[in-house]
């Protein structure tokens, strides 16, 4: 009985990990070796349900929708009283400062935590793995973000990104069933553009988790080079069914070819590829081995099957163009398996920050807050208001 009740009081103590991602979100307890619940980050506002973070939001309404998310974070998935209780908080270094004052207000005002502690998902990341030195790539929903750490220091001065990622696959996947795709709809099949049907972010996620995967290197150059008097073998079409009389028909080149598109050079030359040979550039010379030799790539979209082996060929073929042949004398490259699922490693090394006995001085105290109302900045160094 004495065990049992010690065990209670030790969980009550025990500090809150919560990553906010822009589609999903991550929350459980620090010490846990994986979060109680991944949940959308969204919230039922007078009966619509609405994410939380949406262009052009207005600061009354943000307040609004994060406080009810805090809220059902607490009581409807960890089922933890929030009073004089420790936070950590996994998030991006570039996390708008409105949204991290907003976060301090909410938890430490409305909520009574104890303390609150912002970690940087790529250093959060490289805890997983024991290692000080790394170079992180987000790959998650909106962008794919890039941040080298440094004998577990994050380099935030060479923090780099790309507006390619999650989302990006779900508009290609929409425009190559408009060009590609059939419809059965009670019986009657048509072509996916004559049915007209429009289809919300969760069914393009679904479709992508379920069907799509990506391309290897040499197959998708092939492709790429395919001309009207050749022929390619596609992969196998699929079928997805979007209530209980529609099915949609899903062919072999919507499903391998929707992730190109992460792999495909902006205007600006920029890919998820060019992202990891650029960090490496712009890193000193006596740590770009060490980066290239620890290469960390984690996000949901990162667990999309064959985008590792993808990226790793990608990586080879671009050292040896003319971009980078004369500016990178490195060739091979080590990705590390971190020991979680990709979409919550970040969460996994906020949970290991979160059980240590310095996470005190890392956090921002409630009564320090009351008094000042300061939060960190993470490029300065400085204080905040």
């Amino acid at each position: 009985m004495t065990s049992f009740i010690d065990s209670l009081a030790a969980s009550e103590k025990t500090a809150v990990v919560i990553d906010i991602g822009h589609a999903y979100t991550k929350c459980g307890f620090a010490g846990n070796s994986s979060p109680r619940h991944i949940v959308p980050t969204t919230v039922s506002i007078r009966g619509e349900t609405k994410r939380v973070f949406e262009d052009n939001l207005d600061l009354a309404s943000l307040r609004e929708r994060l406080t009810e998310f805090i809220r059902l974070v607490y009581y409807k998935y960890n089922i933890a009283n929030c009073r004089e209780r420790r936070v950590v908080i996994v998030e991006s270094v570039i996390t708008p400062t409105r949204i991290r004052h907003l976060l301090a207000d909410i938890l430490l005002k409305q909520f009574e935590a104890s303390s609150l502690a912002f970690v940087s998902l790529h250093l959060g990341a490289t805890y997983t793995l024991g290692r000080s030195t790394a170079l992180v790539l987000d790959v998650g929903y909106i962008e794919a973000q890039i941040m080298p750490v440094a004998e577990g220091v994050p380099l935030a001065v060479q923090f780099d990104s790309l507006s390619c990622a999650g989302q990006a696959i779900h508009k290609q996947i929409e425009s190559l069933l408009t060009q590609h795709a059939s419809v059965t709809h009670q019986g009657r099949k048509k072509s996916f553009a004559e049915a007209n049907i429009q289809l919300s972010e969760d069914t393009l996620e679904d479709i992508k988790v379920r069907c799509c995967f990506v391309s290897p290197f040499t197959r998708a150059q092939s492709y790429s080079k395919l001309s009207s008097d050749t022929t390619f073998k596609e992969a196998a079409s699929t079928e997805y069914t979007l209530g209980p009389e529609t099915i949609i028909h899903i062919p072999g080149v919507v499903r391998e070819f929707a992730c190109e598109v992460l792999f495909e050079q902006d205007i600006d030359g920029k890919s998820v590829a060019t992202l990891i040979l650029d960090a490496l550039i712009q890193a000193s010379l006596d740590l770009r081995r060490q980066f290239a030799d620890n290469i960390l790539v984690i996000g949901g979209t990162a667990m999309l099957p064959g985008f590792l082996h993808r990226l790793n060929a990608e990586l080879k073929h671009l050292v040896n163009i003319s971009t980078y042949v004369n500016k990178l004398a490195i060739r091979e490259f080590h990705f590390h398996s971190p020991p979680a699922q990709l979409n919550y490693a970040a969460w996994l090394g906020g949970s290991m920050i979160g059980a240590l006995d310095t996470l005190e001085s890392q956090s921002i105290l409630r009564e320090k807050y009351l008094e000042n109302g300061i939060v960190p900045d993470w490029f300065t160094g400085e204080q905040a208001a």
